[in-house]
């Protein structure tokens, strides 16, 4: 099967979404398909393939010219320097489109939909990581047009069979994790050491984005009413994010709070044996957390040996059970009380971390590419 997967997203990238694709083209690749991810120029040259470690080539990445001082662009003009960016991508990638014959197109853009169907792509398929209406007449616009939707979570299959979408153009497919990626482990002494934290510290421990519907805020603010040997490990961005929390660390806890910028995938993994748990803190304020979020975070602290303590919202429970994670209710309250009842169970943290890679096992990037790819060839 032909597959050509256009979206407008600077790759390769250190962002999670980057390397969310690049997965997925990669394993439909590895398996027999004929995959092109299509991007805009907006690396300087720098080689995919190389960056994300992969030992083959097992698509062709289509680089795309686009007009970008996005990254440059002061806040105030970012909007206008976004819009320029997409704008000459979509123009360039209609030209391109001309040449080109696919048997199915993907994306995760609705805007790119659009584009596709502006110049006649048929049996285009649209993967979904937030609510698909929120620009409602561009929505109404793709919705009959597009063949297939892939979303991460029940949460946002309920959401399409509530606009109106059949239940057979639905597959919903989870995020995933690389196995080959946890083969090798830095041992826990070590990865205390690198990060600076004391021997005898209880760490729970978050790499991603710092974004305020991630539920960080709360974890932070309130972090002195931890016990004393407890310590909280941040590791992410974006800056202007990272800014945002440290004003929000306690000066009782500032010693125990530890906010440090993104690391390089390799690293931030070596770095997980150094926890005890695992955070997933999503806010039940917004519904892209509470019902449609699948974080690619969870599954790699599984597949790590890590234990989860998790917000208790419907996209928590989705992924996870009671055999390798505890749920908080999402408030000072229910965070601090649910942690100081863990940290009393050394049984349950056991079990839990050795339950835990056996548990993820059927959540690989791998599996992932199958059902999607499968689903695919049947509408």
């Amino acid at each position: 099967m032909k597959i050509i997967y256009v979206e407008n997203v600077r790759i390769p990238s250190e962002r999670a979404h980057a390397y969310q694709i690049v997965q997925q083209c990669a394993w439909m690749g590895r398996e027999g398909h004929d995959v092109t991810l299509v991007n805009p120029n907006r690396t300087g040259g720098k080689d995919v393939f190389s960056y994300f470690k992969l030992p083959d080539r097992w698509f062709t990445h289509v680089v795309l010219p686009t007009v970008d001082f996005l990254e440059r662009a002061p806040l105030w003009l970012k909007p206008i320097a976004y819009r320029i960016q997409r704008a000459t991508f979509i123009r360039n990638l209609k030209n391109w489109i001309k040449t080109q014959q696919a048997d199915a197109w993907y994306t995760r853009d609705p805007a790119m939909v659009q584009a596709l169907l502006d110049r006649g792509a048929d049996r285009v398929f649209l993967e979904l990581h937030h609510a698909p209406d929120m620009n409602r007449a561009r929505w109404e616009r793709i919705r009959n047009a597009v063949s297939g939707f892939i979303v991460i979570t029940q949460g946002l299959r309920d959401r399409l069979l509530e606009l109106g979408i059949p239940e057979e153009r639905i597959h919903v497919a989870p995020d995933g994790y690389e196995p080959e990626e946890f083969q090798d482990h830095t041992s826990r002494e070590e990865a205390r050491k690198a990060l600076g934290l004391p021997g005898g510290a209880f760490v729970v421990f978050y790499g991603g984005s710092f974004y305020p519907w991630k539920g960080l805020d709360m974890i932070v603010r309130s972090w002195a009413q931890t016990e004393a040997q407890a310590h909280l490990v941040l590791i992410g961005g974006p800056e202007p994010d990272a800014d945002r929390l440290k004003k929000l660390v306690p000066d009782t806890a500032k010693d125990r709070i530890h906010i440090l910028p993104r690391r390089e995938r390799a690293e931030l993994i070596r770095l997980y044996p150094a926890a005890d748990l695992g955070l997933i803190a999503s806010s039940a304020d917004a519904d892209v957390s509470a019902r449609y979020t699948s974080p690619i975070k969870l599954f790699e602290y599984l597949a790590a040996g890590l234990p989860i303590i998790a917000s208790d919202v419907p996209s928590s429970r989705e992924a996870l059970d009671e055999r390798v994670a505890v749920f908080f209710k999402p408030t000072e309250e229910g965070f601090h009380h649910v942690l100081r009842e863990v940290m009393d169970r050394p049984v349950w943290m056991r079990s839990a971390a050795e339950t835990a890679p056996a548990y993820v096992r059927p959540y690989t990037w791998q599996a992932r590419a199958e059902g999607i790819s499968a689903w695919i060839a049947k509408q």
